[in-house]
């Protein structure tokens, strides 16, 4: 669940905005779907507006090197992604891809700017979906610093937990699959020395793999503590 600001609207804003929100403004939606591995936008396009996603998930990425991939955000059912400048005539300098089917609201930003003059309350919850785009940034910036591929990938799983996990007897599933491929794009690594470090991390009892989903077991935290802190 996203932090969100104390006080009054505390409690209402902990919900993403979904798409009654934006009817009950008399916001115009237009909404499309994507399979998995569609690109939703590219590098260079418009960036005249803000996507909402409705259903699914989606990852941001950057290619670096001339081909390697650097997965830079996750976002499942009411992320919010796009560029949070509300000024339009940039162009997006991401990828934004579909990871499994998904349902996305596109919303113009200059419409979003007239109701949030005019709307407090929805104001409110759209700084709140972007705190979630902030938080994320932070934790990319944190994951890429100066430690070993393991440490690094415990951070990440300790954020994925966080965001994406369901606890379920002796540990957090994370509700989202992930090869090992996309767990080294987070990370700036390669697949091979994150299945080494995944490997290491199963013998020692910190992870378990579920019907190819990831579990993290209580051991993780004890064994890096101050990765696991971090979230």
């Amino acid at each position: 669940m996203i932090r969100t600001i104390a006080g009054g609207l505390a409690s209402e804003v902990r919900r993403h905005l979904t798409r009654e929100d934006f009817e009950d403004v008399d916001i115009r939606v237009a909404e499309r779907r994507f399979s998995r591995k569609d690109v939703i936008f590219a590098p260079g396009d418009p960036d005249d507006q803000l996507y909402f996603l409705l259903e699914g998930t989606v990852r941001l990425f950057k290619i670096y090197g001339g081909y390697k991939e650097a997965t830079v955000a996750l976002f499942q059912n009411g992320g919010v992604f796009g560029s949070p400048d509300l000024d339009e005539g940039g162009s997006q300098s991401a990828f934004a891809e579909a990871v499994t089917e998904t349902r996305v609201a596109k919303v113009r930003k200059s419409a979003l700017v007239d109701v949030m003059i005019r709307n407090p309350e929805f104001a409110a919850k759209l700084f709140s979906s972007f705190s979630d785009r902030l938080k994320q940034s932070d934790a990319v910036i944190d994951s890429l610093l100066e430690r070993e591929v393991s440490a690094r990938l415990a951070t990440l799983l300790a954020n994925l937990g966080d965001r994406f996990g369901e606890p379920n007897g002796s540990g957090t599933v994370l509700d989202v699959r992930l090869t090992h491929q996309d767990l080294a794009n987070m990370i700036v690594s390669t697949r091979e020395a994150v299945s080494k470090a995944m490997s290491e991390f199963q013998r020692e009892g910190l992870i378990e793999v579920r019907d190819r989903r990831i579990v993290i077991t209580p051991l993780l935290g004890s064994a890096y503590p101050n990765e696991a802190s971090r979230y």
